[in-house]
């Protein structure tokens, strides 16, 4: 490859339903970049196991070009043929919702370019979609459900009657159907179901609708705006009831504020967790983006920016083992790639490209133990809900290998 540097594509929500999350990917992208570049954070910790040196990646330079997805599957794909075509990409990353995600991915196969995907956990990425080009190591809804099975028959036993409310798109509907599942192993059984656009800004009717149903929890199935917007309009409406929200965020957190108190969901990770890279992830952020905002709130990551950070410097380590930008070749040192990302040993997986990785459960804090970082307290160990490349979503996988 001619030329001084390689560029990294970034597909990311800066406006739109998503754009809080997105705004954190983007900074653990340009984070991951700055270290790789020039040393810093995991690639100068003896915790990480990888041959970056902070000088480049094969005596380059890494520059990036950012694109904004708002949250819109058409746009994901147009941006990433742009990235590809203009900007010359060598690897894609972002995909801040499930859509976004998959139609970078279709792109990236197209293009024979490495993706490597960030929030999008819809079960098809890394199942009947799955492709050689693309990696995740955000958990998908199916461990998200796995997850929170044992908090929730903690918390509220096992003769529950729910209420659930899910996104109209492949994502919702994933998540709700790997939800029932393991909500009906432990014996609840839902009263209500009905789902919502993505963007709805208004969610009083829905609450209203459920007034007159008896039920002991509900479930959202949301993300970004949509889960903020939902948690207050139902938290208004029902004060004491039991919430769970599969997919909390810190982003969803700050901005629902004393309406998280007490909800029980899981997170990519958490400023709670501490190991040795998870600290060294965490100081590296506040050093980079707590001096210049002035404010403390901004200087806290969230999963989402952990999980860019992640999987940047997933692909830039691959590249150093294979000694080459080929794609082919840096898909093989991926593949089955063993290491730890701050939560404990994982495994990116040959078989479906899926990150078998420990996933936190985490309980909203009222508003008066609140403050930037700690919105939530997290329940227990992260739990280690790994399953066999031949059983959940990795069944309709194709992909071969362990």
């Amino acid at each position: 490859m001619s030329g001084d540097s390689v560029t990294f594509g970034f597909n990311v929500a800066s406006s739109g339903a998503y754009s809080t999350a997105g705004k954190q990917e983007l900074r653990g992208f340009k984070l991951a970049v700055k270290h790789i570049n020039n040393g810093g954070g995991w690639v100068m910790s003896e915790k990480y196991n990888s041959p970056l040196d902070g000088d480049g990646l094969l005596n380059k330079d890494v520059e990036f070009a950012v694109e904004d997805t708002g949250g819109n599957s058409d746009t994901a794909r147009s941006n990433a043929q742009r990235l590809v075509d203009s900007e010359e990409v060598i690897m894609l990353a972002g995909g801040t919702s499930s859509n976004t995600g998959a139609a970078t991915q279709e792109v990236a196969a197209q293009n024979q370019v490495v993706y490597m995907a960030t929030m999008a956990s819809a079960n098809s990425l890394t199942g009947i979609d799955c492709n050689r080009y693309s990696f995740r190591e955000m958990f998908n809804s199916h461990m998200a459900a796995e997850a929170l099975a044992p908090a929730l028959s903690e918390a509220y036993g096992d003769d529950v009657e729910y209420v659930k409310f899910f996104q109209d798109n492949n994502w919702g509907q994933s998540l709700r159907d790997d939800m029932d599942a393991v909500l009906g192993k432990l014996g609840w059984a839902p009263v209500w179901d009905t789902s919502s656009q993505v963007g709805t800004s208004d969610y009083s009717q829905y609450a209203a609708d459920i007034e007159s149903v008896d039920f002991d929890v509900i479930v959202l199935g949301l993300r970004g705006l949509d889960a903020v917007n939902a948690l207050r309009a139902f938290r208004e409406k029902f004060p004491e009831s039991n919430i769970v929200l599969p997919s909390a965020s810190i982003e969803v957190a700050q901005a629902a504020g004393g309406a998280i108190d007490g909800v029980i969901g899981t997170v990519a990770w958490s400023p709670a967790i501490n190991s040795p890279l998870s600290d060294t992830f965490r100081e590296a952020f506040r050093e980079e983006y707590g001096s210049t905002t002035g404010s403390s709130k901004s200087a806290i990551p969230s999963g989402s920016a952990h999980i860019a950070y992640t999987q940047t410097l997933q692909y830039a380590s691959a590249v150093e083992r294979a000694g080459t930008f080929n794609p082919l070749d840096v898909i093989g040192e991926l593949e089955g790639h063993e290491y730890d990302a701050g939560l404990g040993p994982q495994t990116l997986r040959a078989c479906d490209h899926q990150a078998m990785r420990r996933v936190p459960v985490v309980k909203g804090k009222p508003e008066v133990q609140q403050s930037y970082g700690t919105y939530y307290g997290l329940v227990g160990e992260p739990a280690d809900v790994q399953y066999a490349c031949d059983s959940g979503p990795a069944a309709n996988c194709s992909l071969g290998g362990n």
